[in-house]
């Protein structure tokens, strides 16, 4: 084989290994959103200052940590399988962190953080969410972010779809309502509801 066909060899190997890899990560999304189980993430304020960039909006969920044990392994900043559990309210939480992936029930594959303890002396491992974006038209983020964060917190949320690991954000609610059909039933004139 010429120095020519071996290159040439190595480019078609190459570029069938990248789109194998895109065309997995599509394919578990894809799955994710048609045969995942519905989770509800709830929502905290984002700096307005950097709500947004470009045509998406910012999400800060309001869990970000899990409770861990004195004996569990070293899962500091690396990736870790985290179960999920249900509030009385009907929000996700995260239940239990292990280095290999559950056996059974919904979970999802996330970067861990630090361990530090919280003020009730529990310690917790900060988690890190791989769905922080919501992708809209750059217009309606813009009327998203001011409406949702700048003139009065209003109670928000995420649906994310979960299979096998992988969350994929199904829709964006404020005020009980999907976001699009809050701003267009004039949404942001409405005084904040005081429940989700």
């Amino acid at each position: 084989m010429t120095g020519r066909n071996l290159r040439l060899a190595l480019f078609i190997v190459l570029a069938v290994v990248q789109l194998a890899v895109a065309a997995g990560a599509i394919i578990r999304s894809e799955l994710a959103l048609r045969r995942g189980e519905v989770f509800r993430f709830e929502l905290e304020p984002v700096d307005p200052v950097d709500a947004f960039r470009g045509r998406y909006v910012a999400l800060r969920f309001a869990i970000d940590r899990a409770a861990v044990d004195e004996d569990i392994p070293d899962l500091v900043r690396k990736r870790v399988f985290v179960t999920l559990v249900e509030d009385d309210e009907g929000f996700a939480s995260f239940g239990s962190v292990d280095s290999k992936p559950p056996t059974d029930g919904s979970w999802l594959r996330l970067r861990s953080g630090v361990i530090f303890t919280d003020d009730d002396g529990v310690r917790q491992l900060s988690l890190t969410p791989p769905f922080r974006r919501y992708y809209m038209t750059e217009e309606l983020a813009k009327e998203v972010d001011r409406s949702l964060w700048r003139r009065g917190i209003r109670p928000a949320w995420v649906t994310v779809r979960v299979l096998n690991g992988t969350g994929v954000i199904e829709d964006l609610y404020v005020d009980g309502l999907p976001v699009r059909q809050w701003l267009a039933t004039g949404g942001p004139e409405k005084p904040p509801a005081s429940e989700p």
